[in-house]
């Protein structure tokens, strides 16, 4: 029995571009062209370009009114880093044990930080508490929580202070 082993041919390749042609080119020392191969068909533009949606939404986040709320959200999720969630008695449980509403935890992130609105301190509180996922929790427990976050959310909408306003 006789066993042929193919030759592998290998070519070193200076360089490795992605066209605007949509062709991957790779050039080897020389300069000549290795491998084109294309990549599909080329787009007019890019599907970010010229979307109002995403520019707007850059807008706004250079905005004063933008920023402030980034600075709330990065308050929020750092004070509540650590919590964690009674969805069945509606409560945040904070790192020190405190069980507190929504209202509450609200009014403990403002007390700390007055300059900030505390409407976007409530806006990213409830943000976290709708993206709360412990992970600890199995698939079974992070469906009862949804199960539980959803009505608490949408029952709080209905009474709160912010939602009056």
């Amino acid at each position: 029995m006789t066993f042929v082993t193919p030759t592998i041919t290998v070519t070193s390749v200076e360089s490795c571009v992605i066209g605007h042609d949509s062709f991957v080119s790779c050039r080897d020392s020389s300069g000549q062209r290795r491998y084109p191969h294309p990549m599909g068909k080329r787009r007019a533009k890019h599907p970010l370009e010229d979307n109002p949606f995403i520019d707007g939404f850059l807008e706004w986040m250079d905005a004063p009114g933008g920023q402030q709320s980034i600075e709330a959200l990065d308050l929020v999720f750092g004070a509540l880093e650590h919590a964690g969630v009674d969805a069945r008695q509606r409560k945040i449980v904070w790192a020190d044990g405190k069980r507190l509403s929504i209202e509450q935890s609200t009014d403990r992130i403002h007390a700390g930080h007055p300059g900030v609105p505390r409407y976007l301190i409530e806006t990213h509180v409830l943000g976290w508490l709708e993206n709360c996922a412990p992970e600890s929790y199995s698939e079974r427990q992070l469906e009862e929580l949804d199960r539980l976050i959803g009505p608490w959310l949408d029952d709080y909408g209905r009474t709160s202070r912010t939602s009056s306003d």
